[in-house]
């Protein structure tokens, strides 16, 4: 499959998008561990500046590494734009991971898989929605 089929950039792109998850997965993880053992946070409320720091950081990636050139010229729109899609993502990766414990309440005692099952559905709707709603054309004029 050549890169430059829409198949192939499609390919790629996911592959770069996947990559950039993993980043912010550490990241979000990573703070909210901190926060919440270390700090002595409640989990609840250390995932909103895990959540926050994981969504910055995988879109100045994004933007930079798997949809380069593409986008909105004013990047406060696009981060709002990038915002609500992720959030848009964290809604169905809960949905499918509660979907999950109750259609099949044996997975309560093994929740990473109810857990890949929402991360996988979630990351898959993020990078279509992105690459398809956000990132549709090519950004004119410099790089911002």
């Amino acid at each position: 499959m050549a890169l430059s089929s829409p198949s192939g950039r499609l390919a790629a792109g996911l592959r770069s998008f996947v990559a950039v998850g993993a980043v912010g997965f550490v990241i979000d993880a990573g703070l909210l561990a901190v926060l919440a053992h270390g700090a002595g946070w409640s989990p609840w409320l250390a995932r909103v500046p895990s959540f926050l720091a994981a969504v910055t950081a995988t879109w100045l990636l994004n933007r930079r590494l798997t949809f380069a050139g593409r986008g909105l010229q004013s990047r406060s729109l696009e981060a709002i734009g990038y915002g609500a899609i992720q959030v848009c993502g964290a809604l169905i990766n809960l949905a499918v991971f509660g979907f999950c414990l109750a259609r099949f309440p044996q997975l309560a005692a093994l929740p990473l898989i109810p857990f890949a099952a929402g991360a996988a559905v979630a990351m898959i709707f993020n990078y279509l929605a992105a690459n398809r709603l956000l990132y549709v054309r090519e950004r004119e004029g410099r790089q911002q």
